[in-house]
């Protein structure tokens, strides 16, 4: 039986050839995300911060359940596979047409990340925002204590326009830092 799509701008049909990742032996596809995606998606945070890096009003351990529903209000939900393993997934949200959106819900598996996978879906997201959405810029919030993801992201041709006050696990003040790129 076919699996349930979900989700704003999702075609089932949608999927790259499976092409090696630049430097890396691993080889990487994408896809849209399908209900059944959700229960391997909830695993990939490790501890209550790496969730809340992913979704920050999700809860921890991760509710597949809830990750979906969250999916279907959000535009081209992705997941990148290696054969034929989940291994990483983000989405777009707020799209402002013909304008700008938002990258969020990111987040690689534990045992492939430092793989390839992450870059491959960030330049899989610039690409399907650019082509699908046809926007000009993509824009994210990281958090100044997720140190390597902001390296990550800067690597990845995004730079910081603007911060704003967050509030953090222990409700202590954390900042995010807005990042942009243009497509």
């Amino acid at each position: 039986t076919p699996k349930a799509t979900c989700c704003k701008g999702s075609d089932p049909g949608m999927q790259t050839n499976r092409t090696p990742d630049k430097g890396n032996s691993r080889r990487f596809s994408y896809r849209n995300a399908v209900r059944d995606d959700f229960d391997a998606i909830a695993r990939f945070p490790q501890n209550r911060w790496e969730a809340y890096f992913m979704y920050p009003r999700g809860k921890y351990p991760a509710d597949p359940d809830e990750l979906f529903e969250v999916a279907q209000k959000r535009w081209i939900p992705t997941v990148i596979e290696s054969d034929g393993e989940v291994v990483a997934y983000g989405n777009i949200y707020d799209l402002t047409a013909g304008e700008s959106a938002w990258l969020g819900n990111v987040i690689v598996s534990p045992g492939y990340r430092r793989t390839g996978a992450g870059t491959y879906l960030i330049q899989t997201m610039k690409k399907r925002a650019k082509e699908e959405l046809r926007i000009k810029e993509l824009k994210l919030v990281c958090h100044n204590i997720n140190t390597g993801a902001l390296f990550f992201y800067k690597n990845q041709g995004f730079h910081p326009f603007d911060i704003k006050s967050m509030t953090g696990l222990n409700h202590q003040d954390i900042a995010g830092i807005m990042m942009k790129v243009e497509l």
